[in-house]
C-alpha cells in the first residue's frame, strides 16, 4: 500500500476547497460599507478641520502674542495737536469721571482739546462734563441716534473748523484713559500709521465676581492678546469703538460710515478694503466698565455678536474676493479673523462635533481617524486660551474664574439661540447702566441693602457731595446683620444710613435667595480705593479719623502717592474711649477746620457707624464711611486674602487663619444666626419679596 495513492471522489474535494468570498456575492455588501464608513468619517471630519483651523489660528497668535519682545516705552516728544472727542448719550454718572482722567494726561495740555458730545441727552451730561473742564458739543437729531452718527457729526465740524487737528482721538465717555494713553497713541501717529487702536480692557474696580472676571478674561484675549499677536506678525487690527486715533487725512480721505449697531467693526472693514492700515498699540491704555447686570451683558452680547454675525453674512465673501484679486495676504488676515468665531461659540461647537464623532466611532460608523482634527481643535482653543492669559499678563484671581467658563458657556448658549429668532444691524442699544441711576434696597433680617454694583455707590458718593445733607455709608457683612438683631440701637442706624453696601458674600447669598439680582459684593477694601481714585482730581477733600500707631497718616500719605489729584484734608487718631467720651468737640472741629468733603471713620463696628450717627447734625462733611481696617491695609500694616479666594468667598477663612482667637467666636454665632436669617428670608419671598426702588 506504500505506493499506491489513495483515490478522492471529486466531489470531496469540492467540498473541501474554500470558496472565494465573491462567489455568492458575500463581500460586497462589506466593501460598499467600508466606503460609506469613509464617506462619513470625511464628512464628519471636515468640520473638525475647520474649527482646528480657527484653533490654530488662535494658538498662533498667542504665542506670537507671547513670544515677541515687549514693547518699549513712549520716549518721543510730542509734535502733533489732537482732539479727543467723548461721545455720550445720558452718562452723567460717568462722564466727569472719564474727562478728568484725559484732562490729567502726559500729553502737553497746550495740544490737546477733550470734547463731550452730549448726544440727544435728558439729563444732565452737558453741564456735568462742562463743570469738569471739558468743551462740550450739544447734538439734537433724534431721528438719527447712535454713536456713529454722533462721531461723523462731530468730525466734519471739527475737520472743518479754521483751527483743524492734525488728528482726532475717540474715547467713550464711561471710560478711564490711562495717563500715558494720548502720548502713546500719538507715537504710533508720529511713525506714520494713520489709524491707531488703543489697547481696551475692562476697568479692575469691576473685577468683583466671576462672570466679570470672566468678561475682563474675554477683553484680554481678544483685544491685547490677538491684536498684540497679529501686529507682531506684521498685520492689522481691528477697531473696537474706545481709545481710537484717526489722523485728519485718514477722515478726510474715508470719513466715518459706520452707523450700525457694530459700528467699529463695520468702519474696519471698509478701512481695510479701502487698504487703510490700523495699527495696534500696546503701550496706550483705556479702561471701561462691563455690564452692570447680567440682562444688560445679554443686550451687549447680542449687540456685538448678532452684529458680528450680520457683517460676517454680508462682508465676507467681499473681503476674500477682494483679497485674491489683490493678492493681499493682510486682507486675507481680515477675512480668517472675521470669521473665526466667538471663543464661547467655537468652544461649544467644538466640544459637540467631537462628542458626535466620538459615538460615531464607537459603533463604528465613522473611522477612528474622524477624530484627529476634533481633538487638534480641542487642544489647540485651551491651549490659547492659557497661553493668552500667560501672555496678557492676566492676575491669578482671572485665572481662577476661567475654571467656571463651563457655567458660564451653558448660559451663552441661550443667548445665540435668541440669535437665531433675528437680529436688527441697524438697532442700536445704549449700554446697560441700570445700576447707576437708581437702585434697588431689599431687607435681610430688616437690615436695608443696596443692590448697587461699585460704579453705581461710587457715583451715589460724588453725587452726594455738596448736597447739603449728610449721606452716611455703611458696609454691611452677615456680623454687621447679626449684630443688628440683638442690637435695636444698631438696627436703627443702619435704616437710616444713606447707602449699605453689600460687603459680605453671604449678604449677597441671602439678597439672591430673596429673588434680587444683586450685582455681586462690593467690600469697602475695594470700594474706598476706587471711590478716592475716582475723586482725585476733583477737588474733593478726604479727612482719616481713627486707627492707631500712626496708621491714619500713614494712609494719608500712602493715598497721596497713589493718586496725586487727591486731597488729604487732614488725619486724626483719638486716644481709645467710648463714643461718648471720646474728645467730640476737639475731633468735631478738626474735621471743620480742614473743610473736609468726605469723612472716613477707622473706629471699628459699631462704634464707628455709632460715632457718625451720633454726630450726623454736628459734621461739616457730605459723606461719612464707615471704613473698618480699610486704613490698615491701605497702609501695608495687614494684607488682605488673595484675589481667588475674595472671588470665590472665602476671604473669612484667610482672616480666620490670621486672627483665629479673636474671629473663631464670632464666626460661629453668625454661622449660628445665618440658619433663621435664611429661613427669614425664604419666608419672606414666598409671602411677598421687599424690594422697592430708591433713588
Amino acid at each position: 500500500m506504500d505506493g499506491v495513492r489513495p483515490r478522492i471522489h471529486p466531489k470531496n474535494v469540492a467540498a473541501a476547497r474554500p470558496e472565494h468570498p465573491r462567489a455568492h456575492g458575500v463581500g460586497r455588501p462589506q466593501l460598499q460599507g467600508s466606503i460609506l464608513t469613509g464617506v462619513l468619517g470625511a464628512l464628519l471630519a471636515l468640520p473638525g478641520v475647520v474649527f482646528a483651523g480657527f484653533g490654530l489660528y488662535l494658538l498662533i497668535l498667542a504665542l506670537a502674542s507671547a513670544s515677541g519682545r515687549r514693547e518699549q516705552p513712549v520716549v518721543a516728544a510730542p509734535a502733533n495737536r489732537l482732539v479727543v472727542i467723548v461721545p455720550a448719550h445720558n452718562e452723567e454718572q460717568l462722564v466727569a469721571r472719564c474727562v478728568t482722567s484725559l484732562l490729567a494726561q502726559s500729553y502737553p495740555r497746550a495740544l490737546y482739546r477733550v470734547v463731550v458730545i452730549a448726544d440727544n441727552c435728558s439729563d444732565g451730561t452737558g453741564s456735568i462734563a462742562a463743570a469738569a473742564g471739558a468743551e462740550v458739543m450739544v447734538r439734537s437729531e433724534a431721528d438719527a441716534l447712535g454713536k456713529g452718527r454722533a462721531l461723523r457729526w462731530a468730525t466734519d465740524q471739527l475737520l472743518a473748523a479754521p483751527d483743524r487737528p492734525d488728528a482726532v482721538v475717540v474715547v467713550d465717555a464711561d471710560s478711564v484713559a490711562d495717563p500715558n494713553l494720548l502720548s502713546a497713541l500719538e507715537a504710533e501717529l508720529g511713525r506714520g500709521h494713520s489709524v491707531v487702536q488703543a489697547d481696551y480692557s475692562v476697568l479692575t474696580d469691576e473685577l468683583s465676581s466671576p462672570r466679570t472676571q470672566l468678561v475682563a478674561a474675554g477683553f484680554l484675549l481678544f483685544h491685547r492678546v490677538r491684536f498684540s499677536g497679529r501686529a507682531r506678525l506684521g498685520m492689522s487690527a481691528n477697531l473696537v469703538g474706545n481709545g481710537m486715533l484717526f489722523s485728519r487725512a485718514a477722515l478726510e480721505a474715508h470719513p466715518w460710515s459706520a452707523f450700525s449697531g457694530v459700528e467699529d467693526l463695520q468702519y474696519s472693514i471698509e478701512l481695510r478694503l479701502a487698504g487703510v492700515g490700523l495699527r495696534f498699540a500696546p503701550q496706550a491704555f483705556v479702561s471701561g466698565p462691563g455690564p452692570a447686570t447680567r440682562a444688560g451683558e445679554v443686550r451687549q452680547r447680542l449687540r456685538w455678536e448678532g452684529g458680528r454675525f450680520h457683517v460676517v453674512k454680508t462682508r465676507l465673501w467681499v473681503i476674500v474676493r477682494t483679497a485674491i484679486a489683490r493678492r493681499d495676504p493682510q486682507l486675507l488676515d481680515a477675512a480668517l479673523d472675521l470669521a473665526t468665531p466667538p471663543l464661547g461659540l467655537l468652544s461649544m461647537a467644538t466640544g459637540a462635533g467631537l462628542v458626535v464623532v466620538a459615538a460615531a466611532a464607537a459603533l463604528g460608523l465613522a473611522p477612528i481617524w474622524a477624530l484627529i482634527p476634533w481633538l487638534v481643535a480641542l487642544t489647540a482653543i485651551p491651549a490659547f486660551v492659557l497661553i493668552g492669559l500667560r501672555a496678557a499678563r492676566a492676575p491669578r484671581s482671572m485665572w481662577t474664574a476661567v475654571a467656571r467658563a463651563p457655567f458660564y458657556l451653558a448660559w451663552k448658549l441661550a443667548r445665540y439661540a435668541s440669535l437665531v429668532s433675528g437680529f436688527d444691524p441697524n438697532r442700536w442699544d445704549r449700554s446697560d447702566r441700570s445700576n447707576t441711576s437708581a437702585s434697588r434696597r431689599v431687607e435681610i433680617a430688616g437690615v436695608p441693602i443696596d443692590a448697587v454694583d461699585m460704579r453705581a455707590a461710587i457715583a451715589r458718593v460724588r453725587g452726594a457731595i455738596g448736597a447739603g445733607r449728610l449721606f452716611q455709608v455703611s458696609t454691611i457683612n452677615l456680623d454687621f446683620v447679626v449684630r443688628a438683631q440683638t442690637d435695636p440701637d444698631v438696627m436703627r442706624i443702619f435704616r437710616r444710613t444713606g447707602m449699605n453696601l453689600a460687603d459680605g458674600s453671604p449678604v449677597v447669598w441671602l439678597g439672591r435667595l430673596l429673588g434680587v439680582e444683586m450685582p455681586g459684593r462690593v467690600a469697602g477694601a475695594d470700594f474706598v480705593p476706587a471711590m478716592i481714585r475716582d475723586l482725585a482730581g476733583s477737588g474733593a477733600r478726604l479727612f482719616l479719623l481713627g486707627g492707631e500707631g500712626g496708621v491714619a497718616a500713614a494712609a494719608g500719605e500712602r493715598l497721596g502717592q497713589l493718586y496725586p489729584g487727591i486731597v488729604i484734608a487732614g488725619t486724626y487718631e483719638p486716644p481709645r474711649a467710648a463714643v461718648e467720651d471720646m474728645n467730640n468737640a476737639e475731633i468735631l472741629a478738626r474735621i471743620a477746620e480742614a473743610k473736609a468733603d468726605v469723612l472716613l471713620v477707622a473706629l471699628g463696628h459699631p462704634k464707628q457707624e455709632r460715632w457718625i450717627d451720633r454726630h450726623r447734625d454736628q459734621l461739616s462733611v457730605s459723606v461719612a464711611i464707615g471704613v473698618g481696617c480699610v486704613l490698615d491695609l491701605i497702609a501695608g500694616r495687614s494684607r488682605r486674602a488673595p484675589r481667588w479666594m475674595q472671588i470665590a468667598g472665602l476671604e473669612w477663612l484667610y482672616r480666620l487663619a490670621q486672627e483665629p482667637h479673636r474671629l473663631v467666636r464670632r464666626y460661629l454665632t453668625d454661622a449660628v444666626w445665618l440658619v433663621p436669617i435664611a429661613a427669614g428670608v425664604v419666608r419672606s419671598r414666598l409671602a411677598a419679596p421687599r424690594a422697592v426702588d430708591t433713588a
